[in-house]
């Protein structure tokens, strides 16, 4: 979108001119109160509308007008503002000419009204921008530059990196706050409101009858749930656990039985089993019970540290490959399309010619030759052109097939991590490894005490049958390789690690137990769903209870993740504004980056940062200008206004200067970009490299250029 022309009425030193804008580099030259500034602050003030009217009107006139005309991509658009009275009106036509959309009404600078805002948004939908201070601060670079802070702006410059998906979201938080404050009064973010909504209303109507007290006090939504959810995840566990622990307890017996009858004791034999060893508990019960405490599993597996470590490998390794995949993305997206639309024109339009001079008999054969030699060009300019897309895109499908076949190989690696975690009774998920490898690292000394008490490792039975001969699975603790040979020894070990079981069995019922006691605790339990509400009063505030908790819990969450995309989003703004930072100050910084309040900092060496309240105005300057040339660079979404650069370099040293100038130049090439200066050296420069030049002096505005003529801004420099 680029502006076309701005049209000036009784505004300033200007009285009726029009002042004409190209795409690409403008240059809006003339000396000191030649009205240069005037002439950049107009369209500000059309936008969105000025509170220094007096600044802009003439004296003894009550009459000040101004209006712009935007162009691109098919459309035009024009707004015109009377800032005497603030009316508006908008108006959108397509190529045709036929109107798209249109606006009309008062909408002063800060006004809050439906009107306002109705017309914010259609300016925010068709030009990407529809707020003063966010225009000032990424479009619009005066002699002092308004500088990127404030948590208002932050937020609104995070949303316009971010692009259309985060106002769309922020659209829908805008709507769960409506209906939040719809409900109550109540504003966790910031001071409540003055008028009682219909929730302080509940509650005052129950003080009255003397059921609630006057004041209302929230209370957050119930997590009945969430309790209930646990309460069957804990259930379905122990019931599991339970079946576990009896098949422990007939193994043991059969193991005790078999020892028994090799030694030949019968009287032995019918002895009823015997309770777990106390010396076995004793040796490692203390020490199961400090790794429960340490966050670790009870019985942790000897391999647990190899077992970490290939799962820390697997994460790096599926981290490193997004990088390849998002760059094999955009190597897909910038592989040129062939024009083939173009090319058929132009083979029809050769056929129409070469047919019309057939019909009149006008050297037909000359025309037919030049035409099938024509055509026969641009179709093996075509025909290759698609034959180097077909070739690109097949490498890069090659490409993707390789890094699909290695994310595969990791993924598969992963789930088989997985599986033996979960055999071994560990978490399976990337968090608890995460986790549970940083307890290991704090917690090696007291595994290695345990797994040096515990014996030789563990090794695995098959299944075996039951009196009844269906099929049973061994639990889960230390088995001997064949039960007939099991020692005294071993047969305590196994008593001693049931009991460990049993206790944690002991622990998941008490937990049952307590979950239990929540539940039926909470509002919305089975002992308060049972009683019936003194009155429908009270079953109504409990309703606006629960959803104004749910509207909070949404907010918070939606909020959260509208900020986290906004910051995810500023890493190609600071690779942009941190390569142009740097051709600015001839490579002396290298980077700069953004904070979440979007305060840039400056890396002075390679570890190093500073804020760039510490340095020059000149390198101030550079730094947000580079800003506002990377963000035009990143957005590129179409709907961009152009860059408004008023003297932009009076504290840049010539060095400086020209680089900067050749970016701003580079900067325009698929933009536009106007500069306004009184230096003699810039007109030199755009008479050199053909910018459209508008000239301005004291009295009046020579600016009426038409597009094709292009050599009519350079002639006054002649």
């Amino acid at each position: 979108m680029i502006l076309r022309s701005v049209e000036l009425e009784n505004f300033g030193r200007f009285r009726g001119q029009t002042v004409e804008f190209r795409r690409g580099m403008n240059l809006v030259i003339g000396p000191n109160e030649a009205g240069k500034s005037t002439l950049a602050e107009a369209v500000p003030a059309v936008l969105f509308g000025s509170d220094r009217l007096e600044k802009f009107k003439p004296w003894g006139r009550n009459a000040c007008n101004a209006a712009l005309f935007f162009e691109g991509h098919g459309r035009t658009i024009q707004i015109k503002r009377n800032l005497v009275t603030d009316d508006v009106e908008l108006v959108e036509k397509d190529d045709l000419y036929h109107v798209r959309a249109q606006f009309s009404g008062k909408v002063p600078l800060r006004g809050r009204s439906a009107t306002c805002r109705e017309y914010r948004d259609l300016l925010e939908s068709l030009l990407g921008v529809s707020d003063d201070g966010l225009f000032r601060a990424t479009y619009f670079f005066g002699h002092h530059p308004q500088e990127w802070s404030g948590d208002e702006l932050a937020q609104k410059l995070r949303t316009l990196v971010s692009g259309t998906a985060e106002a769309d979201y922020a659209e829908i938080l805008d709507r769960f706050l409506e209906e939040h404050f719809a409900l109550t009064r109540s504003n966790p973010w910031g001071r409540d409101k003055q008028r009682d909504r219909e929730y302080e209303e509940v509650c005052e109507q129950l003080a009255q009858q003397g059921g609630a007290e006057a004041v209302p006090v929230f209370v957050e939504l119930d997590n009945a749930a969430e309790l209930a959810e646990q309460i069957e995840t804990l259930s379905g566990e122990l019931e599991n656990d339970h079946q576990e622990y009896a098949k422990g307890l007939r193994y043991i017996e059969r193991v005790r039985r078999q020892t028994e009858e090799r030694a030949g004791t019968a009287a032995v034999a019918e002895t009823p089993p015997s309770p777990p060893s106390p010396a076995a508990s004793a040796d490692s019960g203390p020490l199961a019970e400090r790794l429960a405490a340490a966050g670790l599993p009870r019985n942790p597996p000897r391999e647990l540290p190899e077992l970490l470590s290939e799962a820390a490998d697997i994460r790096q390794e599926l981290a490193t490959l997004q990088q390849p995949f998002a760059a094999l993305a955009s190597r897909e997206k910038h592989v040129p399309q062939v024009p083939w639309v173009m090319l058929v024109s132009l083979v029809a339009a050769l056929l129409v010619v070469a047919a019309v001079a057939w019909w009149q008999e006008f050297q037909f054969l000359r025309i037919a030759a030049v035409a099938a030699v024509c055509n026969g060009m641009l179709l093996g300019w075509g025909g290759w052109r698609q034959m180097a897309r077909n070739k690109a895109l097949a490498e890069c499908d090659k490409e993707r097939r390789r890094l699909d076949q290695k994310k595969h190989a990791a993924q598969q690696r992963q789930a088989d991590l997985s599986e033996r975690c979960e055999t071994l009774g560990l978490p399976s998920s990337a968090i608890d490894l995460v986790r549970l490898q940083k307890q290991v690292a704090v917690h090696h000394d007291l595994l290695a005490s345990f797994w040096s008490e515990s014996g030789p490792p563990d090794v695995d039975v098959p299944a075996s049958t039951d009196r009844g001969g269906t099929e049973v699975a061994e639990p889960d603790v230390p088995q001997a390789p064949d039960a007939a040979e099991a020692s005294g020894e071993e047969l305590a070990l196994l008593e001693a690690r049931m009991a460990e079981f049993e206790a944690e069995l002991k622990r998941k019922d008490d937990r049952l137990q307590e979950l239990k006691r929540q539940l039926a605790e909470s509002p919305a339990g089975p002992s308060r769903q049972n009683v019936a509400p003194a009155t429908k009063l009270l079953a109504r505030k409990r309703d606006l209870e629960e959803r104004i908790a749910v509207l909070r819990k949404a907010i918070d969450l939606l909020a959260e993740a509208v900020d986290e995309f906004g910051r995810s989003h500023l890493v190609r703004l600071n690779d942009e504004a941190g390569k142009l930072f740097a051709k600015i100050t001839a490579g002396r910084y290298a980077a700069l980056k953004l904070d979440e309040n979007m305060a840039p900092s400056i890396q002075v060496d390679s570890r190093r940062w500073m804020s760039c309240e510490n340095f020059s105005r000149g390198t101030v300057d550079a730094i947000y200008l580079a800003l506002r040339v990377a963000l035009a660079k990143v957005r590129n979404d179409g709907r961009s206004l152009p860059l408004m650069l008023d003297d932009p370099f009076v504290h840049l040293d010539q060095k400086r200067l020209a680089t900067a100038l050749n970016l701003v130049d580079l900067a325009a090439a698929d933009g536009q970009l106007i500069l306004f200066s009184h230096n003699i050296e810039l007109g030199k420069r755009a008479a050199r490299e053909r910018w459209h030049v508008v000239p301005l002096d004291g009295d009046s505005v020579a600016a009426r250029t038409e597009e094709g003529d292009e050599h009519v801004g350079q002639l006054h420099l002649l």
